[in-house]
């Protein structure tokens, strides 16, 4: 199949996402506003100094251009606001569109603008993809055609993320990026006290993102000296590492789909403390796999951390549950085979001849 990806280049999903279809022998153009890595090969189209509502319908029409020359099978196009929307004005069917979590879970929702977007770029979509149930329900919710969504897990490499030959004692790692939404600040607060108690404890900060300025700031002020770590983006071969080593694995996020770095480090063996929120829940469960806290809590998170830590015959069990419940249900090769069929059943249909006329 000729696919025509359109994403944020600079994003490490996207590059797995792409590498993962051309390695199974499907050509994949990337069509991005943001640059991206040299080796994705993406295409960049016009970016306004305007703000995002503006800035991507803009580039509308050198989209229309590119893909009149570059004839793609189908569409493929990745978070709703942005390149979904771009997607559905191409006027281009088949056309699959990824949610990635907060595009639906939380801005589609944010106003009745942002609805009407959703339910516009949703309802032209020939096959909606989510990662996890909560984010299905939301894409029917907010106007996806019910037989148009799938939930189909993108997974994580095995033979990537696997827990190394030997575990640091102490070493805790948060690899969320430093935006809102994963609520960094309560994860510092809550580990603070845990690691005071503990002096062996340290705690590394991959990742990068608006809040990073004020989230060190924050760490100078409450988190013993010289045992914390801001690592910044990590390569993948790094995080993979990292998740081997480390003894647990943070997240505080308020918001979530299926996580991938919650997969990633269940596969690695790192324990899972994370917020209770439904995309974690769908993979683990208070006292199955992981410990969970409530959003924003940094008490629940500093108790929840000292279960984790506190219980090594329970975690050692926890880390072998957490390897079979990826293997089981969400290895990439596997799902992402799941993924190719959907596209082929789209590009067999013809549906790039039938579709023009949906509103």
């Amino acid at each position: 199949m000729r696919i025509a990806t359109l994403a944020n280049a600079a994003v490490g999903h996207t590059r797995r996402w792409v590498e993962g279809l051309r390695g199974r022998g499907h050509t994949v153009g990337v069509w991005s506003l943001e640059p991206g890595p040299a080796e994705l090969g993406a295409e960049r189209l016009p970016a306004f100094p305007l703000p995002g509502f503006l800035r991507y319908p803009l580039a509308a029409p050198a989209l229309m251009g590119v893909l009149a020359r570059f004839g793609p099978d189908l569409v493929d196009a990745h978070y709703v606001p942005n390149y979904g929307l771009l997607g559905a004005l191409s006027g281009r069917h088949p056309l699959a569109v990824t949610a990635w979590g907060s595009d639906l879970l939380l801005a589609g929702r944010s106003g009745p603008l942002q609805r009407a977007r959703a339910r516009f770029v949703l309802r032209r979509a020939d096959l909606v993809l989510a990662d996890a149930e909560n984010l299905g329900r939301a894409a029917r919710e907010l106007g996806a055609r019910p037989d148009a969504v799938h939930v189909v897990t993108w997974g994580v490499d095995l033979s990537r993320f696997a827990p190394g030959p030997a575990r640091e004692p102490g070493l805790l790692a948060s690899v969320r990026m430093h935006e809102p939404v994963y609520d960094l600040e309560t994860l510092i607060e809550g580990v603070a006290p845990v690691m005071r108690r503990h002096p062996h404890l340290r705690l590394v900060l991959g990742g990068d993102g608006r809040r990073r300025r004020a989230l060190e700031a924050l760490a100078a002020r409450v988190l013993p000296a010289g045992r914390y770590t801001f690592a910044g983006m990590l390569a993948p071969a790094a995080l993979a590492d990292l998740l081997a080593r480390a003894e647990v694995y943070l997240s505080a996020s308020r918001s979530d789909s299926t996580s991938v770095s919650l997969l990633e480090a269940m596969a690695g063996g790192a324990l899972p403390v994370v917020s209770d929120i439904a995309g974690n829940r769908e993979w683990v469960g208070e006292g199955e796999g992981a410990r969970m806290f409530a959003v924003g809590d940094a008490g629940a998170l500093e108790a929840a951390l000292e279960r984790a830590l506190g219980e090594p015959a329970w975690a050692e069990a926890a880390r072998r549950r957490n390897r079979e419940v990826v293997a089981a249900r969400g290895e990439t090769t596997r799902n992402l085979a799941r993924i190719e069929a959907l596209f082929a059943t789209l590009v067999g249909r013809g549906t790039a001849a039938r579709g023009g006329g949906r509103s």
